[in-house]
């Protein structure tokens, strides 16, 4: 089986193994100081496609695959100023959401339909709903990550973005910042 398209690029290539290696890295630290969930584990996917002016980076727990974060940074290295967390829209009152708030501030709501929402078998939602959290804000954290969401009709519910999932994804995220920079 040939690799992966993505994986022919040189860059490409440093980013998968530097992923690889900091995947490694997570997972034989100690579980005390990073908690791995009961089943399933940090997926992340590095998404290079030839065509496209960005490389994406999303990333969610295989444990819980209904949400997840997301970015992109472009070709010369520079990264995007936000984060998105981001929700299937099958969640319960998920066609709804109007509002979100997270680290102490109103956050913007997107909502996105995905076409590649599948990499090598793993697939995040295609249609999902998403605060847009700056990355200053986001990187300063050092806690879970809760975003309260409101819908139209007033009901509220939070997703956490756990540390280790934000601890995996950041480094992923850096990674590709620079190998692109290169």
């Amino acid at each position: 089986m040939a690799p992966a398209r993505f994986l022919r690029r040189p860059g490409a290539r440093l980013v998968a193994y530097a992923t690889a290696i900091a995947a490694l890295a997570f997972v034989a630290s100690p579980a005390d100081s990073h908690p791995t969930p009961a089943q399933g584990g940090t997926v992340i996917q590095i998404r290079d496609f030839t065509s496209a002016s960005v490389v994406e980076i999303v990333a969610w727990n295989a444990a819980e695959p209904m949400y997840g974060l997301r970015t992109w940074v472009r070709r010369n290295g520079a990264p995007d100023r936000y984060h998105r967390l981001w929700v299937s829209v099958d969640v319960p009152n998920g066609r709804d959401v109007s509002k979100a708030q997270g680290l102490n501030r109103p956050l913007p709501v997107t909502v996105a339909n995905d076409a590649q929402n599948c990499l090598e078998g793993k697939c995040a939602p295609a249609s999902t709903f998403g605060a847009r959290v700056p990355d200053n804000q986001f990187r300063a954290a050092t806690e879970d990550v809760p975003v309260k969401f409101l819908t139209n009709s007033g009901a509220e519910f939070t997703v956490t973005a756990r540390r280790a999932l934000v601890t995996a994804y950041l480094t992923a995220v850096d990674s590709v910042i620079t190998s692109l920079k290169k």
